[in-house]
């Protein structure tokens, strides 16, 4: 199970920040807008947190694939590549925060 949550660490981030994203979206559309700049701070806050979760998967990745025997390779490349697909992910879903859309 463990070697699972490596593999798929980076898409378990993504998934966390989406679920996280619409979840501040949608409470801040019921309580009072969804533009307000206190909401789009908060989202920007856990957009951050979980890019950097995302980067470190990605660096430690790098790092675990250089020495790494044969037998785990193939699952620090697929961590390296989940973390780095959540990184591109999650900045991308952060743009309209930032821009104000």
């Amino acid at each position: 199970m463990r070697r699972w949550a490596w593999m798929l660490g980076g898409l378990i981030v993504w998934t966390v920040h989406f679920m996280g994203v619409y979840a501040i979206a949608s409470l801040a559309d019921v309580v009072s807008r969804a533009d307000d700049p206190a909401w789009r701070m908060a989202g920007l806050a856990f957009s951050g947190v979980c890019l950097l979760a995302a980067l470190a998967i990605t660096g430690w990745a790098a790092r675990r694939r250089r020495g790494a025997d044969p037998s785990t390779r193939f699952g620090d490349q697929l961590a390296l590549l989940g973390g780095g697909v959540a990184t591109v992910a999650i900045v991308w879903q952060a743009l309209p925060t930032v821009i104000g859309y």
